[in-house]
């Protein structure tokens, strides 16, 4: 989906234990938003177990209540069924019930979300991985550079972990803007039923990231 420029000499740092988990969760958004999961992601994320809720965190268990739910709705789905279910809700004939671009809901002010978000990666020194067909604000796309930011690109070359403050930054602009409709707007479709449940996960965790950058 997107990869750093080349960064000859860049020092890696290991992220974090909490920010390696944070960087976890966008992994599996980003995957779960490209294609509809196979039948070994089912099952890991069925035998995943429960969250651990710690003190003053998530107080009315809505996180963890949300990723139990969809850890059960994980063990309940066929793959294929889920397959089915991903095609008709984002790719369609013709048109998809729901989209997965911030350009779908973003109002243009003469900059198209597409747009500015091509113009922050390259900032980042980020780009789009040769081959790949997925525009840049795809949900799929846009949770796996907030992955790369927290945890830093694989490989000698690749991109260290990015600074908090850049973190906040391309959180609050390209993702809090659209991604609560996105997620509302798959809750709603009467054809979801998994993503129903991904895209409730995806709200509560998204939740927890906007309240937590804001306390920083």
């Amino acid at each position: 989906m997107t990869e750093p420029s080349p960064r000859p000499g860049a020092m890696r740092q290991a992220p974090a234990p909490e920010d390696q988990v944070r960087a976890d969760f966008y992994a599996l958004l980003s995957r779960l938003y490209a294609a509809a999961p196979d039948a070994a992601l089912l099952r890991t994320i069925a035998d995943a177990g429960e969250l651990p809720v710690a003190d003053g965190q998530d107080p009315n268990g809505g996180f963890a209540v949300a990723w139990r739910i969809l850890g059960r709705a994980s063990e309940a789905m066929d793959a294929r069924a889920v397959a089915e279910e991903y095609q008709e809700l984002f790719v369609g004939v013709g048109k998809s019930a729901v989209s997965l671009y911030a350009s779908s809901y973003v109002p243009s002010a003469g900059t198209s979300a597409l747009v500015e978000l091509r113009a922050t990666l390259a900032r980042l020194g980020l780009a789009r991985k040769p081959g790949v067909s997925m525009y840049e604000d795809h949900l799929a796309a846009v949770c796996e550079i907030m992955r790369v930011l927290i945890a830093g690109a694989p490989g000698a070359s690749g991109a260290p972990p990015r600074p908090l403050a850049e973190q906040r930054e391309f959180f609050g602009m390209h993702l809090v803007p659209w991604v609560f409709a996105c997620c509302g707007a798959i809750r709603t479709c009467p054809i979801a039923n998994y993503y129903r449940r991904v895209a409730e996960f995806t709200e509560f965790f998204m939740a927890i990231e906007r309240d937590s950058f804001a306390i920083e």
